[in-house]
């Protein structure tokens, strides 16, 4: 991944592709390595013990979900732009009832210097 040529795109415009068109963003993006520049809303640590940095997208509560590879004395913190490269896997599920909108996620990532 890291020496991988990479599409690059912002976190909004990503989202925007998946919300308005989710098959030609599925086929365009999915299961593909891109490179997404955003803010970061929050971060947390999974039960693996990898970093998670959520990317605002200006919509609401639906982010750009990026699980780290390796954190390699990366420091950021909400507010932060943050460039990462990562592997796109889709949007996951939203809750219409609780109007929680779906995350898009991104794996194995590494942030970009």
């Amino acid at each position: 991944i890291e020496k991988a040529v990479a599409e690059k795109t912002t976190a909004p415009e990503l989202y925007r592709a998946f919300i308005n068109d989710p098959t030609a963003a599925q086929r365009k993006y999915s299961g593909k390595i891109i490179e997404v520049s955003g803010t970061v809303a929050q971060t947390s640590t999974n039960q693996q013990g990898q970093t998670i940095a959520l990317l605002k997208t200006g919509s609401g509560s639906g982010f750009v979900n990026c699980t780290l590879e390796k954190t390699a004395n990366t420091v950021f913190k909400e507010g932060d732009p943050l460039q990462i490269k990562g592997i796109c896997s889709g949007l996951g599920e939203a809750d219409i009832d609780l109007g929680i909108q779906p995350d898009l996620y991104l794996e194995r990532c590494i942030v970009q210097q």
